[in-house]
């Protein structure tokens, strides 16, 4: 399994998981398996790539300001 940390500020605020195989369709794709604080999301996304999971990342950051 294949992971990212993501850090803001020297703090953890999401824990990124590249999806296997076992979920057809969406291997390959990246899911918050975890979001701290502002990233933190009732209903975790999916992303086609690490760059698209950044964008959302700090765009959350951002609105939560």
């Amino acid at each position: 399994m294949e992971s990212h940390l993501v850090f803001s500020d020297g703090f953890l605020v999401a824990v990124l998981v590249r999806m296997s195989d076992i979920h057809g369709d969406r291997a390959g794709m990246w899911f918050l398996e975890a979001g701290f604080g502002p990233v933190d999301h009732p209903d975790p996304p999916t992303f086609a790539n690490l760059d698209e999971a950044q964008s959302w990342v700090e765009w959350r950051l951002e609105c939560k300001r």
